[in-house]
């Protein structure tokens, strides 16, 4: 009896593919672990904030607190920009290699 050498195959995950962004599969995988990170930091960084806002108005800030608290205009343009210059920061690198290439064209 011989036995059976051969690689077991991957199960496929299930639901859409994710999308391919660089030529070799591993980059892709690093850039999708990269990117749930930074969704899950910007996800503390608003509960962190929501935490704050409630302290500087003198509301102890539990999780149901933090789970119904409603960012005014001025917290929620205070998140915006964060945001903005969170993602600015994260894609630096990328944002200016895309430039670089335009220029050259």
């Amino acid at each position: 009896m011989t036995e059976d050498t051969t690689k077991p195959r991957a199960r496929k995950a299930a639901g859409p593919e994710r999308p391919s962004y660089f030529n070799t599969g591993d980059v892709d995988r690093v850039m999708a672990i990269v990117l749930a990170l930074v969704s899950e930091v910007a996800a503390i960084r608003e509960r962190l904030d929501s935490h704050e806002r409630l302290a500087d108005v003198g509301r102890l800030s539990g999780v149901a607190q933090v789970e119904a608290y409603v960012p005014d205009d001025d917290a929620e343009a205070a998140r915006e920009a964060w945001r903005d210059a969170y993602i600015r920061r994260l894609f630096r690198v990328i944002t200016e290699d895309v430039e670089s290439l335009k220029g050259a064209e």
